[in-house]
């Protein structure tokens, strides 16, 4: 090996072992794929026998989430002293089918048990409640 060839053989040596040293580009791009289609704006109307109101949950491509439970909102074009919206908020990863939350901000007492993850089930996000319960989630849009 010359003195010209060497730098480009190192080079090349180096671009062989990057993949292997983190993760592969193809689970990268899956990843990637999985958050997508998990950003947006997700409903509940209600959630087993302890939640008969309507929780929606925004997923940013970025990792972070925000949560919404509409305990008692103002109805359209009225003005209300209280809204009755508990806001929560914190960063989701997406964990072989699921999306697991850590929560930042939860905001209020008294809530509903809140996921911990949600199951990817088709076109759905699925929260499981105590026993056979279910919380569906559709995505708003």
């Amino acid at each position: 090996m010359t003195r010209s060839t060497r730098p480009w053989a190192c080079a090349l040596a180096a671009a062989l072992l990057l993949p292997a040293a983190g993760a592969s580009p193809v689970a990268a791009t899956n990843a990637r794929e999985e958050v997508r289609g998990v950003a947006g704006t997700w409903t509940s109307p209600r959630g087993g026998a302890d939640r008969a109101y309507e929780r929606r949950i925004t997923f940013e491509r970025d990792g972070g989430f925000t949560m919404q439970d509409r305990v008692a909102p103002c109805p359209q074009d009225v003005q209300c002293v209280w809204s009755g919206i508990v806001d929560m908020a914190g960063t989701y990863t997406y964990e072989a089918g699921e999306v697991v939350l850590e929560y930042a901000v939860v905001g209020g007492r008294g809530l509903a048990e809140l996921p911990a993850s949600l199951e990817q089930a088709g076109p759905y996000l699925v929260q499981k409640l105590d026993g056979d319960s279910r919380a569906v989630y559709v995505k708003a849009g």
